[in-house]
């Protein structure tokens, strides 16, 4: 029971994440054709700040576009039903086992990691660097190498969030 509550839930996290990274390269709004001097032209148009805006297509783009145009309607009217689901398994987890209800906050916690950008990445790993040094905890030799793995994508972000929290006692084996 709890290994499908987990699968499912990473792969509502895939799937959620994969949308709201393909999100905002989708155009919003609608395809409009407007007819000048006999001839049709198709236009983007949807609203920003209260006010209709209009993009002239091109004849090649038009069927592209729409497509990305149902696209993002499709996309956005999934991600309330993925947040819906990830909800519902997180309140089952909760009555399950307290350590399943566990696993999967670090699960939601660290999966957005995988999906930065290696810019981002550097900088996420040079902030925690930077509050270690602070705080005067460094990363042992085999968490840095692991985090440099990460950040090239050879290393998933939470198998290096789970090994540093087994290696330190905080977080039992799923």
């Amino acid at each position: 029971m709890s290994a499908m509550i987990i699968k499912e839930y990473k792969e509502l996290l895939r799937e959620k994440n994969e949308i709201e990274q393909r999100l905002p390269s989708l155009p919003e709004g609608y395809i409009s054709t407007k007819t000048i001097k006999g001839k049709q032209y198709c236009y983007l148009q949807n609203r920003v700040d209260g006010k209709i805006t209009s993009k002239y297509l091109k004849e090649n783009e038009v069927d592209t576009i729409k497509e990305q145009v149902e696209r993002c309607k499709k996309y956005k009217s999934e991600l309330p039903k993925i947040e819906i689901r990830l909800k519902e398994l997180e309140q089952a987890a909760k009555l399950i086992d307290k350590s399943i209800a566990r696993h999967l906050i670090v699960l939601k916690l660290s999966y957005g990691m995988d999906a930065l950008s290696n810019v981002q990445k550097e900088r996420s790993a040079l902030f925690a660097n930077a509050l270690n040094a602070i705080e005067g905890v460094y990363a042992s030799k085999i968490t840095q190498q692991n985090i440099d793995k990460w950040k090239i994508g050879d290393e998933s972000f939470i198998s290096i969030f789970q090994t540093t929290l087994n290696m330190y006692g905080f977080m039992p084996e799923v």
